[in-house]
């Protein structure tokens, strides 16, 4: 049976972009605990982790651009939710957040 994967990314951004808005509002919580938050970041990389699958699975397969292109909008969703629980979690235990440097400097410094 062949994969449908425009019905698999959708329903994959679908649950992507809900989680974002889970995760959103959880670390919004003034009283959001290291251990919450260790907890939601592990939820976090476990969706990411299932998707790599998908895109594992996807580059198996002659897929089309654009739903490459998607699939790597869904990625790019979940490294920066993995990224901002990573950064709340440091901050509720004292350390300095993950930065990573813009195209621009990056570009800037291969010059």
């Amino acid at each position: 049976m062949a994969t449908d994967w425009v019905t698999t990314l959708q329903e994959q951004a679908d649950f992507a972009t809900q989680i974002a808005e889970d995760v959103k509002q959880t670390l919004k919580m003034p009283d959001l605990t290291a251990t919450q938050a260790s907890r939601l970041y592990r939820v976090v990389e476990q969706g990411a982790q299932s998707f790599d699958r998908i895109i594992d699975e996807m580059e198996q397969h002659d897929i089309e651009s654009s739903l490459t292109e998607a699939a790597d909008t869904i990625a790019d969703m979940w490294t920066s939710l993995s990224i901002a629980t990573a950064n709340r979690l440091r901050a509720l235990q004292g350390l300095k957040p993950i930065e990573f440097p813009s195209d621009e400097s990056v570009t800037d410094s291969n010059t």
